[in-house]
């Protein structure tokens, strides 16, 4: 039975099954973000193994592990750029990253809610949210001995649904981890050339939901005052309003 601790999921993404879904989530997350060149880039839950396409002297890099989950020190033989937080409330100013990755956490979360609110407020105006979830629909889900059967899984229209309640607008939706969690020889060595082929049938059968969302702020003119010619009043126009404003929670 799987655990959703910070060694276990490390020890998962060490086995020969753990290191073909880290290279198949990876994939799918590098064909939505290329690169990300001059940007701040969270990721928030366990986000290790899809962290290190972005670490370069142009970016800067951090990761934000909840409390429920623990912590590990990253990256190794370098300044540590790992903190542990509540998972609602991040010590980090409003508007500071660009990027921010959600991945093991959303699905184990007690207070998701509040924790894609607080991802909203860390983000700047524009920037872009990548959530992973567990596919509800397919066979890793219901499969005990991995990370993606732990917890809540979610269907696309759910993931859409909460996404919107907090005033992300939702770009585009992806699977990958096409494949059943077979752990094999013969099933891991075909597993990359699965993913590709089986990729049509992602929204039935791939094992996480892969979802780009944006942080969009609307703005709206107030509704012209109408003033009695019997009172000499200047109006001044009003300047535009932000329809919500989020503080820290």
């Amino acid at each position: 039975m799987f655990t959703p601790d910070v060694v276990s999921l490390k020890q998962f993404y060490a086995s020969p099954l753990g290191a073909r879904a880290a290279g198949a989530i990876g994939r799918m997350i590098r064909r939505l973000w290329p690169q990300a060149r001059g940007e701040m880039v969270i990721g928030i839950g366990y986000a290790l193994p899809f962290l290190e396409p972005y670490r370069s002297d142009e970016n800067q890099v951090f990761a934000a592990m909840p409390a429920f989950q623990g912590a590990i020190y990253w990256p190794v033989g370098q300044p540590n750029r790992v903190f542990l937080s509540e998972e609602s409330q991040l010590p980090v100013p409003a508007g500071y990253f660009n990027r921010a990755l959600l991945i093991h956490a959303a699905e184990a979360s007690e207070q998701l809610h509040a924790m894609l609110e607080e991802v909203w407020r860390l983000l700047t105006p524009g920037g872009r949210l990548l959530i992973v979830v567990p596919n509800r629909r397919s066979p890793w889900a219901r499969s005990p001995r991995t990370p993606f059967g732990y917890g809540r899984p979610f269907s696309l229209s759910q993931i859409k649904h909460l996404l919107a309640e907090v005033e992300f607008t939702v770009m585009r939706c992806e699977t990958a981890l096409h494949m059943p969690p077979l752990r094999s020889r013969w099933a891991l060595k075909i597993m990359p050339c699965m993913e590709v082929l089986l990729r049509p049938l992602g929204a039935l059968i791939g094992g996480v939901l892969v979802i780009e969302a944006e942080k969009q702020i609307y703005a709206a003119l107030r509704e012209p005052v109408m003033v009695s010619a019997r009172r000499k009043t200047t109006v001044i126009a009003q300047p535009a309003m932000s329809l919500k404003r989020w503080g820290r929670r």
